[in-house]
């Protein structure tokens, strides 16, 4: 058995589908003033878009550690994976502290007693090596303005589903952030914090923009406190809640569409106006054909939605650069066509109730057919950016 003389502190960061948990831990690490971090990624699709965007950062250094955790609802298979990730991240002796970052469809309290009485695959006790230290939550205030407004949700199974899981999920921290508020009317962002108040009175709230935060807020605050926190809501013993059932609050579906061939601008933008509500997240990359150089980064959550240029493809560099960037990202040769390169469309879709079919049928109709004519002028991303 390993004991710690200095336990390492963990942050676990909770929030409902696209409400900033990723960009937190993105400003923490340009931010971490020599720490040398731990991350565990808890994504709920099979492609962990989360993991590859914090590697990608210039801020993941190579004292950093990150393990990812994929299909993640906190099943009891995935509860001994998040442990196990946890501990062997903490034993190694090679990160100062954790950020833990949940699944956006998980209650925090459930992680919250993995880490306080979790036990490894080999039997070592996870409280030997690290504690918890802050439970950190979310909020997406655009979000939760359509959810929470007077009769909006009443006959919609999504948002009453969905507003159990934010509420618990506002319920369990230490730590608050109203995310987002650069959306909101002073008037809206009144009343959303009088409303998020009565559900949290005694955590420390903060307002941010793109999770902006000081560190010291949401890092070895010292505010968590097992007894008190677990024994509040009724679980008095920890262990009840690693063993209930894990039959999820929301029956949410994932699936990853990926192709090696572009879009044609005009008809995804046209199927962007015929959005499927049942989508409550989509992340990823995209690739265009009237601009094949470069990267277009795609970010939806509820009614907000993203579409940016982030960079180049590799494959469009010299090939001197070609042979440094296989050096420098160890996963690239995973990911290359002989072809294409690196060039891909591959976008994560999060959602109840989605028609998997359809969407994906729907998005190849959107493919750029070969030998087809192409107007460049006339690409609505090239004009929008």
């Amino acid at each position: 058995m390993v004991v710690m003389s200095k336990k390492i502190p963990i942050t676990v960061i909770s929030g409902y589908l696209g409400a900033g948990k990723t960009t937190l831990i993105l400003h923490l690490l340009k931010c971490k003033m020599n720490k040398r971090i731990g991350i565990v990624v808890n994504d709920l699709a099979s492609v962990n878009v989360d993991k590859k965007a914090i590697c990608n950062s210039p801020y993941f250094s190579e004292a950093d550690r990150l393990i990812p955790i994929t299909d993640g609802t906190i099943s009891n298979k995935h509860r001994q994976k998040l442990i196990d990730a946890v501990y062997d991240l903490a034993a190694s002796g090679a990160v100062d502290l954790i950020l833990v970052e949940s699944s956006g469809v998980v209650q925090p309290d459930i992680v919250a007693a993995c880490i306080v009485k979790g036990r490894t695959s080999t039997a070592q006790e996870l409280d030997k090596v690290c504690y918890l230290d802050t439970n950190v939550t979310i909020v997406d205030g655009f979000r939760i303005l359509q959810q929470f407004l007077p009769g909006q949700g009443k006959y919609n199974q999504n948002f009453v589903e969905s507003n159990q899981l934010i509420v618990k999920q506002i319920e369990f921290c230490d730590v608050l952030l109203f995310n987002k508020i650069d959306l909101l009317t002073l008037e809206q962002k009144n009343y959303l914090q009088e409303i998020v108040r009565q559900i949290q009175p005694t955590a420390k709230f903060y307002a941010t923009k793109f999770s902006q935060i000081a560190v010291a807020k949401v890092i070895q605050t010292h505010l968590f406190n097992a007894q008190s926190s677990l024994n509040e809501r009724n679980l008095s013993d920890p262990l009840r809640l690693l063993n209930q059932n894990a039959e999820p609050l929301l029956k949410i579906d994932s699936f990853v569409y990926r192709r090696r061939r572009p879009f044609h601008p005009q008809r995804f933008n046209s199927w962007l106006d015929r959005w499927p509500p049942e989508i409550t997240r989509c992340k990823g990359v995209m690739w265009l054909q009237t601009q094949p150089s470069r990267v277009f980064t795609i970010s939806q959550s509820g009614r907000a939605m993203d579409i940016i240029p982030s960079g180049y493809w590799i494959a469009t560099l010299k090939d001197w650069e070609i042979k440094k960037m296989f050096t420098i990202r160890k996963n690239l040769a995973a990911i290359w066509d002989k072809k294409f390169g690196d060039r891909m469309i591959e976008l994560v879709f999060i959602g109840q109730y989605m028609n998997k079919e359809q969407i994906i049928h729907d998005l190849d109709k959107c493919l750029f057919r070969e030998n087809e004519p192409l107007d460049i002028l006339s690409d609505p991303f090239k004009l929008k950016y």
